[in-house]
C-alpha cells in the first residue's frame, strides 16, 4: 500500500516537472477566493468572546446586559490629601464634564460631582447631586466632606475610607441602537402611529477600544503630581491586553520569519530555498485568515497562536522537500528527476505529517471555549492548506526557477554531526531508553505540581498603567471588578416586600465580611441601600433609622417618593416591575482559580436565602472562571482524542499496530518533559500554555513520522538497524536539525516580548521543539534498534 502511494506521488512529481505552470495556476486559483476575504477579518478580546453563542453562561450575561446595562466599567482613581478642597473639586468637576462631553457610547459618568445625596426636609425626600450647590469657600467644602465621609454608600465605591482617594466610574452602553426612519414618522404625534424600528447591536471590540483610547487621552491631560490618576476596570485592561498581544504577536511573527530567512539562506545558499518556504507560509496564513473572515470568525486571544502554528508546520514540511530535492539535484543535475524523486521519497511522509498534525489540532474543534474551538477548526484547515501548497506550489516554483547544481562537499559539518548522533543511540540503546523513561517519570511527578492559572492581569509588565492602577484600586478601594447577581421573584412588586428586602440586607452585610484568604468581597450594593437611605432621610435624617422599614405601605411609599425624586438610580438595581433585582458584589481582580470558592459561596448563599426565587450569578469574574474551567476540561478531552487518532494513523503509517504504539513514545516524551520545565521555571498552566501542546504534538509527530518512515524503508533494504538509522540521519535527519534550529530560535525570540504570557509561550514552545528533536535523534533510533533485535519489524 505504502509503495503504491509513493509511486503515485512520484508520478505526480513527474507531472509537475512537465507542467509546472498548470500546477502553479491551479494552486493559486484554489486559494484566491479565501485570500480575497482577508480585509474583512476582525479582532475580539472581549471576555464574552470566549463563549459560544449557545453557552448558557453567555445567554444569562446577555440577558443581564439587556436589562441592567454593561457591567464592565472603567475606573479612574484620583489621589490627593485634600480631596475636599475647592481647588481639587473644581478640577474634578472639569474632568467629569470633559468625560461626559467627549467619551463616545457613554451611558453614565459617576463621581462625587453627581453621586446621589439623599436627605429629608420636613416631609420631603430630596435626592440631589452631592455637589448640586458647588462649594465656593473651604467652609462649604468642609460641609460636603462631612456629608460624604458619613455616607456608607460612598465608601470603597467613590471614596476611600481615609478620604484621600476618590474615583470616577465610567459606564458605557452595552448596546448601540440604530433608529431606522419610518415613512410614517410624520404621524408620530398620534398614538396610533407606528413606532420606529430600533435595532440593538452589542458594543463591539473596536468601539470599546475607541472608548478606552478617549478616556486615556482625557485623563492624561489632567494627571499631575497634585492630581495623581490611576485607571483600571476590565474594559481598559482587556483593550490594553489586546493591543499588547497584537503588537507582540505581529512583531515576533516578523522576527520568526526573518530568522527563518537568514538560516535557510545560510544552510542552502540559494535564494529560492530562502524565499519559497516564506511564500508557502504567507499564502497558507492568508488563506486561513481569509476563511475565518468569510465565516465571520474573529481573531481572539488564543487563536493568535495560529500564525506561529502554521509557520512551524509549513517550515518543517518545506525544509524536508528542499533538503531532499537539492541533495538529489546536486547529485543528478536533473531537476525534473529530482522533483519526482523528492515526492516519491518524502511526499508520503510529508502528507502523513500534515494529516496527523491536522487531526491533532482538529481535536480542539469540539471545545466549549469558542476561540479554542475556532483554533481547532481553522488551524487544522491551515495545516492542510500548507500541505497542499508544499506538494504543489513549492515543487512548481522550484521547477520554473532557473538554477544550477552545486558541488557536493564531502564531510559537511551537518553530515559529521549526523554521524555522531547516529552512533550513541545505536550502540547504547538500552541506556538511552532507561534514561528517557526515568526522565519522563520524573517529569510526570513534577507536572502534578504545576499551578493552574487564568490571570490576564499578570500577563502585563509590572509597570504597565493597567497593572499598577488595578492593584492600586484593589488595595485602596477594596476591588476593581464586580460579580453580578440577579434575583427574579417572578411576580410584580416582588421586591416591594419588607421581609424579602430584610433578608437581602442581612445577606449583603454577611457577604461584605467574606474573606477566604485568597480573595474577599469589598462591598455589596443593591436596592436595600436605596431603601435604607430613603428611610433615614424621611425620619429627620436619623442615622439609627438607616434600616429597612417593616411596614409594607411605608416601604412602597418611600420607593415611590424616590422614583419621583428625579433620580434614575432605581433603574440600576431593579426592573420597572420590581420583580428582578440586581446585586453588585465588588471584588478585587485575582486569579480566576482563586475566585472559584468565593463565587460558589455567593451562589450558594443567595440560593439558600431566596429558595423560591430564581438566582443568576453572572458578570466578568464568573465568565473568566467558567471559561478556564471549560478550557481545562475540553483540552484534556482534546488531547485524549488527538492521542487516539494519531496513534491509529501511526499504526497505519508503520503498517503494524505494535510499532505504531511504540512510535508514540517519542511523540509524547517532549510534551511531558516540557511540563517539567513549567514546574521548574514556575510557569502556570494558563490559557496560552494550555495550547502549546497542540504545537508540540504536531511537531513531535511530524519529526517522528519522517524518521520512522525512512528508517523502515532503509531497514527493509539493508536488514541492518544501525545502517538504517545512519541512512535516515543523513537524509531526513538533516532536515529535522535544520527545522529545529530555525523554529526554536524563532520561538525563543518571543521571550523578548512585553507580555509574560508571550514570553512563556516562546520559551516553552522553543524548548519543546528542541526536546522533540532530541527524542527523534536519540530515543526513536534506540527503540528501533531494540525492536529490530526482537524481529518485530517485518
Amino acid at each position: 500500500m505504502h509503495h503504491k502511494l509513493e509511486k503515485m506521488l512520484g508520478k505526480f512529481g513527474e507531472f509537475i516537472g512537465k507542467h509546472p505552470f498548470i500546477v502553479l495556476l491551479f494552486s493559486l486559483l484554489v486559494i484566491a477566493f479565501p485570500i480575497s476575504n482577508v480585509p474583512k477579518i476582525t479582532m475580539d478580546t472581549s471576555t464574552e468572546g470566549f463563549l459560544h453563542e449557545e453557552d448558557p453562561m453567555l445567554i444569562k450575561y446577555e440577558a443581564f446586559k439587556e436589562q441592567f446595562g454593561r457591567d464592565e466599567r472603567i475606573l479612574i482613581a484620583i489621589e490627593n490629601d485634600k480631596v475636599f478642597s475647592v481647588e481639587f473639586l473644581t478640577k474634578l468637576k472639569k474632568l467629569h464634564k470633559d468625560l461626559e462631553d467627549n467619551v463616545p457610547y457613554l451611558d453614565e459618568v459617576t463621581s462625587l460631582v453627581n453621586v446621589r445625596n439623599t436627605r429629608g426636609e420636613a416631609d420631603q425626600l430630596i435626592v440631589e447631586d452631592l455637589l448640586e450647590n458647588f462649594p465656593q469657600t473651604q467652609a462649604d467644602a468642609q460641609k460636603i466632606k462631612t456629608i460624604a465621609m458619613a455616607n456608607e454608600f460612598y465608601k470603597d465605591l467613590l471614596l476611600s475610607r481615609d478620604g484621600k482617594i476618590t474615583t470616577i466610574m465610567i459606564e458605557t452602553k452595552a448596546f448601540i441602537s440604530d433608529e431606522k426612519e419610518n415613512i410614517d414618522d410624520m404621524f408620530s404625534e398620534f398614538d396610533e402611529a407606528p413606532a420606529q424600528d430600533v435595532v440593538k447591536t452589542p458594543l463591539t471590540d473596536t468601539q470599546n477600544a475607541e472608548i478606552v483610547r478617549k478616556v486615556r487621552e482625557i485623563v492624561n491631560k489632567y494627571s499631575d503630581d497634585d492630581f495623581k490618576i490611576y485607571y483600571a476596570g476590565s474594559a481598559s485592561v482587556m483593550d490594553a491586553l489586546k493591543s499588547m498581544m497584537k503588537e507582540d504577536m505581529q512583531k515576533f511573527t516578523r522576527v520568526t520569519i526573518l530568522i527563518i530567512l537568514v538560516f535557510l539562506f545560510l544552510i542552502f545558499r540559494r535564494v529560492s530555498a530562502t524565499f519559497y518556504p516564506l511564500v508557502v507560509i504567507i499564502l497558507s496564513l492568508l488563506t486561513t485568515v481569509g476563511t475565518m473572515a468569510y465565516f465571520g470568525v474573529a481573531f481572539k486571544l488564543p487563536t493568535q497562536i495560529v500564525p506561529s502554528l502554521l509557520i512551524a508546520v509549513s517550515v518543517g514540511a518545506t525544509v524536508h522537500v528542499l533538503s531532499i530535492f537539492f541533495d538529489k539535484f546536486n547529485a543528478s543535475k536533473d531537476k525534473k528527476g529530482a522533483i519526482a524523486f523528492t515526492l516519491e521519497h518524502s511526499g508520503l511522509a510529508i502528507a502523513m505529517t500534515g494529516l496527523t498534525t491536522a487531526v491533532g489540532i482538529a481535536s480542539f474543534a469540539g471545545s466549549e471555549v469558542a476561540p479554542i474551538s475556532d483554533m481547532g477548526k481553522f488551524a487544522s484547515l491551515g495545516v492542510l492548506i500548507s500541505l497542499f501548497l508544499t506538494l504543489t506550489l513549492l515543487p512548481a516554483l522550484l521547477m520554473i526557477t532557473p538554477m544550477k547544481p552545486k558541488e557536493i562537499k564531502e564531510n559537511h559539518w551537518l553530515d559529521n554531526l549526523m554521524k555522531k548522533f547516529a552512533y550513541f543511540p545505536t550502540h547504547h540503546p538500552k541506556s538511552v531508553v532507561v534514561v528517557s523513561i526515568s526522565l519522563v517519570v520524573l517529569s510526570i511527578a513534577l507536572a502534578t505540581n504545576i499551578k493552574l492559572s487564568h490571570y490576564p492581569l499578570e500577563w502585563f509588565p509590572k509597570d504597565d498603567p493597567n497593572y499598577v492602577g488595578t492593584h492600586y484600586i484593589d488595595d485602596n478601594l477594596n476591588g476593581s471588578l464586580t460579580v453580578e447577581v440577579v434575583v427574579d421573584t417572578k411576580e410584580q412588586n416582588g421586591w416591594q416586600n419588607p421581609e424579602r428586602l430584610q433578608k437581602l440586607d442581612n445577606l449583603n452585610k454577611e457577604l461584605a465580611e467574606y474573606d477566604d484568604g485568597k480573595t474577599y468581597i469589598g462591598k455589596v450594593v443593591s436596592l436595600d441601600t436605596i431603601v435604607k437611605e430613603s428611610n433615614k432621610a424621611l425620619h429627620e435624617n436619623n442615622e439609627s433609622l438607616y434600616t429597612i422599614p417593616s411596614d409594607q405601605a411605608l416601604l412602597s411609599q418611600e420607593l415611590l417618593l424616590f422614583e419621583n425624586s428625579g433620580s434614575d438610580d432605581l433603574e440600576d438595581v431593579v426592573d420597572s416591575q420590581f420583580s428582578k433585582l440586581r446585586v453588585t458584589v465588588k471584588v478585587p481582580w485575582v486569579d480566576s482559580i482563586e475566585s472559584e470558592d468565593m463565587l460558589a459561596h455567593v451562589q450558594t448563599r443567595f440560593e439558600e436565602t431566596f429558595k423560591d426565587e430564581e438566582v443568576t450569578v453572572t458578570g466578568i469574574i464568573p465568565i473568566l472562571v467558567h471559561t478556564f474551567t471549560q478550557a481545562i476540561r475540553s483540552s484534556v478531552e482534546s488531547y485524549i482524542i488527538a492521542f487516539t487518532l494519531i496513534a491509529i494513523l501511526m499504526m497505519f503509517i508503520m503498517g503494524d499496530a505494535r510499532l505504531g504504539l511504540i512510535s508514540m513514545i517519542p511523540n509524547l516524551s517532549p510534551v511531558i518533559v516540557g511540563l517539567s520545565l513549567m514546574y521548574i521555571y514556575h510557569i502556570p498552566l494558563d490559557m496560552f500554555t494550555l495550547l502549546i501542546g497542540s504545537i508540540a504534538i504536531g511537531l513531535a509527530v511530524d519529526d517522528t513520522i519522517h524518521f520512522m518512515h525512512n528508517f523502515k524503508r532503509y531497514y527493509l533494504r539493508s536488514g541492518d538497524a544501525i545502517v538504517a538509522v545512519e541512512n535516515t540521519f543523513f537524509t531526513t535527519g538533516k532536515a529535522l536539525v535544520i527545522t529545529t534550529i530555525v523554529l526554536s530560535l524563532g520561538f525563543y525570540a518571543y521571550m523578548f516580548g512585553n507580555m509574560e504570557s508571550v514570553q512563556n509561550f516562546g520559551f516553552l514552545t522553543g524548548s519543546v521543539i528542541i526536546l522533540a528533536l532530541i527524542a527523534d535523534l536519540l530515543l526513536a533510533p534506540a527503540l528501533m534498534v531494540l525492536i529490530a533485535k526482537r524481529g518485530w519489524i517485518k
